[in-house]
């Protein structure tokens, strides 16, 4: 008997209460784990392939026959979770936002945080903005009245200043910044893994053993280059979906039409919105149509990205992300 037959799991998620609590719980507790990243005999290729079937089995499950935690997707999450909430419990705290960063990766994130002999006062789950797209992120999650921009063009904003906040960028893992220990509090943002699944090589899960690994220099450059005596979060802007062989609903192929393509879009005020359907989740008030579900998205560009890791999209690993709270190193 399968997972997805087995009478304990049905009543799980088919009991009349709000799911994403049971699905967050269910992906933190047992899917993506350090138990199970030991059971795949440490592999990151293993684990990823082997825990995206898991969840893609789920997905389609729950997206035939009780897709409500789509709605509870959108909605604002309690507590908020916003870096500027973090900021305001924690006026000397220092946050690093991993860009692209998914709750996969937390068992790697929790042994870094162990090596650096920083304590986890927290581990939860945050969220991305809808579209799970960093620009959106920026404009919505952050909570400093940012209009939609990348994180790039945040370095020059007047704003930090006026804040009192002392904001870094890194686009490589390698890259290296002096960060005062005066400043407080502190902002980091680095493009990694995002940046990476840009690469042309990300076609593949074996890709994903670079990422696993090389989160070990990122860590090395940001969490331990800031002042020990500091409360840390880390977090992300958005997670990703993995579209490998048989981890896509081909029942929602064509749901990307409408967005030319891409795995959302904004529309217009003179343009027609599209209808929603299993598909597409569209927000009229925003004017904004999101793909839904585990739902490969087929470029229309002259040379499409390759790519099996993408974002942008309403699906529990591209909204869903890690929320770690570190305390100071030896507390």
């Amino acid at each position: 008997m399968t997972a997805l037959v087995q009478p304990q799991f049905i009543e799980r998620w088919t009991r009349p209460e709000p799911r994403l609590p049971g699905l967050i719980q269910w992906l933190t507790g047992e899917v993506w784990t350090a138990e199970r990243f030991r059971e795949c005999g440490n592999k990151p290729s293993e684990y990823l392939q082997s825990g995206e079937r898991i969840v893609n089995e789920w997905e389609s499950l729950l997206t035939a026959a009780a897709d409500s935690y789509f709605a509870e997707l959108t909605t604002v999450p309690s507590p908020a979770r916003k870096i500027s909430d973090f900021f305001r419990d924690q006026p000397e705290g220092c946050v690093l936002v991993l860009d692209g960063c998914s709750l996969r990766e937390l068992p790697r994130l929790l042994e870094l945080a162990h090596t650096s002999r920083r304590p986890v006062v927290e581990c939860a789950c945050g969220r991305s903005a809808i579209p799970s797209a960093t620009e959106h992120f920026v404009k919505d999650r952050l909570g400093f009245g940012f209009p939609a921009t990348g994180p790039s063009q945040l370095v020059s904003r007047r704003e930090w200043r006026d804040l009192g906040i002392g904001y870094h960028y890194f686009r490589e893992p390698n890259e290296s910044q002096h960060i005062s220990e005066e400043s407080a509090p502190i902002l980091l943002w680095h493009r990694f893994p995002d940046l990476r699944f840009m690469d042309s090589t990300a076609s593949s899960a074996e890709f994903y053993d670079s990422i696993w690994d090389t989160l070990g220099l990122v860590w090395q450059r940001t969490v331990q280059a800031l002042p020990p005596s500091r409360t840390v979060l880390v977090t992300s802007d958005h997670g990703y979906v993995f579209l490998g062989s048989g981890f896509s609903d081909r029942g929602l192929d064509g749901s990307d039409h409408p967005l030319n393509g891409k795995r959302s879009r904004e529309f217009a005020s003179d343009e027609p919105l599209p209808t929603e359907s299993p598909g597409l989740h569209v927000d009229s008030g925003r004017r904004v149509a999101v793909i839904r579900g585990r739902c490969h998205n087929r470029p229309q560009a002259p040379s499409p990205s390759r790519s099996l890791f993408r974002h942008e999209g309403l699906s529990l690993m591209e909204v869903l992300t890690p929320w770690l709270v570190l305390g100071p190193v030896g507390a």
